[in-house]
């Protein structure tokens, strides 16, 4: 049987546990008149999930929903929704849970508490806890107080270090040339514990911003997945988050350079590069007003309803199903972190959104923005 687009929008979203009554009774009605004369037994659900969960184990590995990076693996799991058959389908109705969340318990859901980690190049992890004290000794590192980590510039070994901070938490970092970052939320900064070279380069996977040491000799890189941004010494901001649509380098003082292959821009103080697509621009902005989430604030620029969500969703413990309508609204503005979540939320709605939260049977809390 052919199944519609709609339908099997219907059934990604039933499985994600976030479908409405209406789409329930679509689903459930549909599955009912499919399989009216040949629904199968208990005995035949099981072993057939039984099977099932076997070759995925066996096949692949799907990473934990977040934010709007699950995209790709819905659009999996929507497919092997379908190879499934009715039976699974009809399994996992009788077992849907669905609970829309009150204004109080909204209210109680707090900045996501989990600890900033550092990787090394061979896997080994270290734990960075909110005091920022480590939990063994790390190559390079000067001293770690205060939820900050400072280098110095006499590591006997040289190591590849990635340091990933969690959602809702900042942290900062002072590399071993002294260059200072500021990371955001829900971001990673891959870097060597001593510089040598020609140049120093970083990787930058989230949102940072850099006061980078003055060194004309050895010029200061950062990759990001879609671009690099080139310095000798200088204060910008890179947002890159990879699920984000564009990339955007926001320069504060002094000059960088923003390559994407061939395309190459020159950047002045209150100037921002913006990658998209495969087009490199830049316009003219108050640089100010793009570095205030090292203030506690959370900042919208001429955002659209799922950019907002978005940024609530790397700092609070929540997922967000995007809006797949158009929604013609553009939202700037800037509101204190320090809001509990309801009032955030109240502020939002004020100014025109329309979203529900929820949470499934696994107690996950997802927003889902409505028209």
């Amino acid at each position: 049987m052919k199944v519609s687009n709609t339908l099997q929008k219907l059934i990604k979203n039933y499985l994600l546990g976030f479908e409405n009554k209406a789409e329930y009774d679509t689903l459930k009605k549909w599955f009912e008149e499919a399989e009216a004369n040949n629904m199968p037994t208990d005995n035949d659900i099981q072993a057939s999930q039984r099977r099932i969960l076997q070759r995925l184990n066996h096949s692949m590995a799907f990473p934990e929903p977040k934010s709007i990076g699950y995209r790709y693996g819905i659009r999996i799991a929507a497919s092997i929704t379908i190879a499934l058959g009715f039976a699974m389908g009809y399994f996992y109705y009788q077992h849907a849970v669905f609970d829309k969340i009150a204004p109080a318990q909204v209210a109680m859901i707090r900045p996501v508490q989990e600890n900033v980690q550092l990787t090394f190049e061979d896997g080994a992890v270290v734990i960075l806890n909110n005091q920022g004290k480590a939990t063994q000794a790390i190559e390079g590192v000067q001293e770690i107080k205060n939820g900050e980590l400072v280098y110095n510039d006499n590591a006997n070994h040289i190591v590849q270090n990635t340091l990933s901070t969690p959602r809702g938490q900042l942290f900062k970092i002072v590399l071993p040339d002294g260059t200072k970052v500021w990371m955001n939320a829900n971001s990673s900064l891959s870097y060597p514990s001593k510089f040598i070279g020609p140049e120093r380069l970083v990787e930058l996977h989230g949102e940072a911003y850099f006061e980078v040491s003055k060194n004309p000799e050895q010029p200061f890189i950062v990759k990001t997945t879609d671009q690099q941004v080139k310095v000798l010494g200088t204060h910008f901001n890179i947002n890159a988050y990879d699920n984000d649509l564009t990339t955007q380098t926001t320069l504060v003082e002094g000059k960088v350079e923003v390559q994407h292959q061939q395309q190459k821009i020159l950047l002045t103080p209150n100037q921002q590069a913006n990658f998209k697509g495969t087009a490199l621009s830049k316009k003219n902005v108050d640089a100010a007003e793009y570095i205030t989430w090292r203030e506690g604030y959370f900042t919208f620029h001429n955002a659209t309803a799922n950019e907002i969500m978005q940024q609530l969703a790397r700092w609070y413990d929540l997922n967000v199903r995007l809006d797949d309508s158009e929604i013609n609204e553009r939202f700037s503005g800037k509101i204190n972190k320090q809001m509990n979540l309801q009032e955030i939320l109240t502020v939002l709605q004020t100014a025109g959104l329309n979203f529900d939260i929820v949470q499934n049977k696994n107690q996950q809390k997802t927003i889902l923005l409505k028209n």
